[in-house]
Parts: structure tokens; C-alpha cells; sequence
């Protein structure tokens, strides 16, 4: 499945205003912004970014394990700059594997409806990304 259409799949799945699927390069060093979609698509799709520096897609794959953000403010896996920037609310980012191997991410910034990202939502994000394969 394209990746892009992959970003859309999981922006209607989680009522997200954005959605990101990142890619793993340099064995995990670096992490490629390969499809989005929604409000800020423009500005994130297509950019690289180094891992430590990358905010929460970088913490997901740093750590292999989801994480849900619901005080951007206060979290210091969220980027601030680009949290004040793009008016990040809400946050949820998944690890996507393939084999057992830590391949890239899966993220959502801000609902629709203004309302947090919940662990009913995370875990629905975390289902829908061991579906995905990344071509």
C-alpha cells in the first residue's frame, strides 16, 4: 500500500487534523517524513530529521514502545519550536516493525474535534501499524 494512502487510512481512523508515517534510514539515526497528510502535510512530508532531534517519532523509535501525548507543553518528547508552531494540542506516534525490526513510525497530531488522543485510540493505532508494511 502507497504510504500516503496509508497516512489517510489512519488520519480517518483516529479523526486526526494530521497524519505522519515516518521511515526509519541510517539503521535509526535518521528518520524520513515520508507521507502526510492533513493541516500540516506540506511542511512535514518529505523532510529528514535526526533521530535524537526529531521530537516524538524519535522517541518512539528510540524507546520501540507507543507513546501518547496529551500536554504537549509539559512533555519532553514533543518538540516545543514546532509544537507552538503547528499548534500541536494532541500527539500519538506507534512503532512500526517488520519482522521484529524497528522500521519507523506512525503519527497523529491533534483530533478534529479537539479532544485528546485516548488509550482506546493508541491502541487502535497500534493495531492498524502491525497491518502495515512499508513499500
Amino acid at each position: 500500500m502507497p504510504l500516503t494512502a496509508i497516512a489517510k487510512e489512519m488520519q480517518q481512523l483516529l479523526n486526526a487534523e494530521t497524519a505522519v508515517v515516518a521511515i526509519a534510514e541510517d539503521t535509526g539515526q535518521t528518520i524520513f517524513y515520508a507521507a502526510a497528510v492533513g493541516k500540516h502535510a506540506a511542511f512535514i512530508a518529505g523532510k529528514r530529521s535526526a533521530t535524537h532531534h526529531s521530537g516524538l517519532c524519535g522517541a518512539v523509535l528510540a524507546s520501540g514502545k507507543a507513546a501518547l501525548v496529551c500536554h504537549p507543553q509539559t512533555d519532553v518528547r514533543i518538540r516545543q519550536d514546532l509544537a507552538e508552531q503547528l499548534g500541536i494540542t494532541t500527539a500519538l506516534a506507534v512503532p512500526v516493525t517488520d519482522n521484529g525490526i524497528l522500521v519507523g513510525a506512525l503519527m497523529a497530531l491533534n483530533r478534529l474535534d479537539g479532544q485528546p488522543f485516548t488509550q482506546a485510540e493508541e491502541q487502535a493505532l497500534m493495531s492498524y501499524a502491525e497491518t502495515v508494511k512499508f513499500e
